[in-house]
């Protein structure tokens, strides 16, 4: 959401590459921005929303196999939203290898990314057909979105990928190459964050019978949440979730697990992850490996436990607690597939403070 439309009363922490601090408080986690908090809509209930009918392999192990079996899911979906968690240099790894297999640029010609500003869609299309643009005007497209203030996007790990489409494009065709839009709000675009980037796919992908990937943190693409926490929400319900209402069906979410991830200060949980629990399903020992989170035992593991260091709540009594505390949602609830890192793997690139 953006900064402009913050309210101090409810806090909600999104971590791993979600969202947001409502509040002057600095937290070091993976990004955040912010949220605001209004009525509840009528479409905002917590139960899941569909997924769609989208077959993996059980399991693709390595970067490059995993980017192979990632494209082929845009043979049974329009969208696939690949979430990040913030300044990993795994997940820049893996979108890089996505867009620079041929096969990529056959079925897909948009890209909507969270580190790029609607207001500077003009510079970035230069850039990205290859045209002169100098570092200062590059950086205007990370700089002048709501998230600019707490430097996440500085990490160089996005101008790297935003680098690698421009190189692909360099040795296409012009009617044949892939343009990146920015999707959030820049300055004067009063949308909220998720309304600006659903906008986005609606008027240039999906109205046009394209498709897309989608790159956001992935606290952006949970299907299912808490009562407590959509009730804070407003009407930032989850991309994927609004992208639901009027295309059901479309979205294919794909979401970062394991690593080693710190919470705010103040922060408890009540469950840590057994990442063993995962190691011993898994038939490969390569990490990272893709897997789909429809299939036993991943299905039925609590968020809990495997996103509960993701996303906290921090008003009312008892300080900051996992929106996912008491919960029973499940991972198969929350998205369609995971990229499973390990559970010892960490960012090379740290996030920054975010407030």
């Amino acid at each position: 959401m953006s900064f402009r439309s913050v309210a101090a009363k409810n806090v909600v922490l999104r971590i791993v590459g979600v969202m947001t601090v409502a509040g002057a408080a600095i937290f070091a986690v993976s990004v955040t921005n912010e949220f605001s908090l209004g009525a509840q809509s009528p479409k905002t209930a917590a139960n899941p929303v569909a997924p769609p009918k989208v077959r993996l392999p059980d399991e693709t192990a390595g970067i490059d196999g995993i980017a192979r079996t990632l494209i082929s899911a845009f043979d049974q979906a329009d969208i696939v939203a690949l979430g990040e968690t913030h300044q990993w240099r795994l997940d820049t790894d893996l979108r890089i290898a996505v867009v620079r297999n041929p096969d990529f640029a056959r079925k897909v010609h948009s890209i909507v990314v969270a580190f790029g500003s609607t207001t500077e869609q003009s510079t970035l299309d230069r850039y990205i057909r290859g045209e002169n643009v100098s570092r200062a005007q590059l950086e205007q497209v990370w700089k002048t979105t709501t998230q600019a203030v707490n430097g996440v996007w500085d990490s160089p790990v996005y101008a790297e990928f935003l680098a690698a489409v421009r190189d692909v494009n360099s040795r296409l065709p012009a009617d044949a190459r892939i343009r990146v839009f920015g999707g959030d709000p820049g300055p004067g675009d009063n949308r909220s964050r998720e309304t600006a980037a659903v906008s986005v796919l609606k008027e240039q992908v999906l109205q046009k019978q394209g498709k897309a990937l989608l790159i956001y943190g992935a606290g952006h693409f949970y299907r299912t949440m808490t009562k407590e926490y959509l009730s804070s929400a407003g009407g930032d319900i989850g991309i994927v979730r609004m992208l639901e209402i009027d295309y059901p069906g479309r979205t294919f979410a794909v979401i970062p697990m394991g690593g080693r991830l710190d919470i705010p200060p103040g922060a408890t949980v009540r469950i840590e992850p057994d990442y063993r629990k995962f190691d011993r399903a898994l038939k490969t020992q390569v990490r990272p490996v893709l897997v789909s989170l429809q299939r036993l035992p991943f299905r039925d593991f609590t968020a809990e436990e495997f996103l509960g260091r993701t996303i906290f709540h921090c008003g009312g009594p008892g300080g900051c607690k996992s929106v996912f505390q008491g919960s029973d949602i499940t991972l198969g609830q929350i998205a369609d597939a995971c990229v499973y890192v390990g559970g010892g793997a960490d960012a090379d690139t740290k996030a920054k403070p975010a407030r």
